[in-house]
């Protein structure tokens, strides 16, 4: 929707669809290059760690990254991002898979990790140190990454008025970027998988995906409430329903991968502990 939902309005001047075609091109250009540098980017880090000895990366994060990079293309520019431009139905998916999904996939491949296996270790103790810094531990915070996440989705599609910035050449792509950032630093706080010197407790966390739950289906029941109602697009009813039941199946995920985390942890130190007891228990003199 980024390049391609760029809408046009006619007017007597040529020149103005003419700049208008610029700045469409223009942004669509910037995507490909954002998304193509994603894809780029990851396998010149992965290929350079393996160049420095580093062998060991799993395949399924390497998966997971590109997966979220293709599919964050697919539905930036396009057939997709032209049926986001005309409906909000349309656009509600794009949100969706913007928003959620492809950050997941992304946070899941563990970019940073990636890149501390690639540089050298005195880049990488400098980049260890600016990840627990006072600023980003504030920023990675899950509360901090819920509100950032909400507040603007909820000021988005409180009525009408807002709408219109979708269809902007400019607030259009930066609200998509929005999207994106916004998600992958909710999905980093509450299931990242790279480093975080000061990770929330598991309950903060475990809350704060509850939250997101209730957020996401009060704005998704609050905009259904819209339907019909003046300065609304068509299709706001089957868009709300979408919003809704598209983001507990991504939230559902989201979940499957934290309980998967919290059971890895919390297995690993119960077998140690018993590894523990039984071997002090078989040293004694029964």
């Amino acid at each position: 929707m980024v390049g391609d939902a760029v809408q046009h309005h006619t007017g007597g001047a040529g020149t103005a669809a003419g700049d208008g075609d610029a700045v469409s091109f223009a942004v669509r250009t910037a995507v490909v290059l954002a998304w193509s540098g994603l894809v780029a980017g990851y396998l010149v880090a992965d290929r350079v760690a393996v160049l420095r000895g580093r062998t060991s990366w799993p395949s399924v994060r390497t998966a997971s990254w590109l997966s979220g990079a293709l599919l964050g293309l697919v539905v930036s520019v396009g057939p997709v991002a032209s049926a986001a431009g005309n409906s909000f139905t349309a656009h509600m998916a794009v949100h969706l898979v913007l928003g959620m999904l492809v950050p997941l996939l992304l946070v899941l491949g563990a970019p940073m990790t990636l890149v501390l296996r690639a540089v050298p270790v005195h880049a990488g103790r400098r980049l260890a140190g600016l990840a627990g810094s006072p600023p980003l531990r504030i920023l990675t915070h899950p509360v901090t990454a819920l509100v950032l996440s909400i507040m603007p989705m909820a000021l988005l599609y409180r009525d009408g008025s807002a709408l219109a910035l979708l269809h902007d050449p400019v607030a259009g792509p930066v609200l998509h970027v929005h999207f994106v950032a916004s998600g992958a630093l909710f999905a980093y706080a509450v299931v990242g998988v790279d480093p975080q010197p000061h990770r929330a407790s598991v309950t903060l966390r475990a809350g704060a995906i509850l939250v997101s739950i209730a957020a996401h289906g009060m704005i998704a029941k609050h905009l259904y409430s819209l339907a019909g109602a003046a300065g609304m697009p068509d299709g706001t009813a089957g868009a709300a329903q979408l919003m809704y039941y598209g983001g507990d199946a991504v939230h559902a995920l989201l979940l499957v991968v934290f309980c998967l985390q919290v059971y890895r942890r919390t297995g690993r130190a119960g077998r140690r502990a018993g590894a523990s007891f039984s071997g002090s228990a078989s040293g004694r003199v029964v």
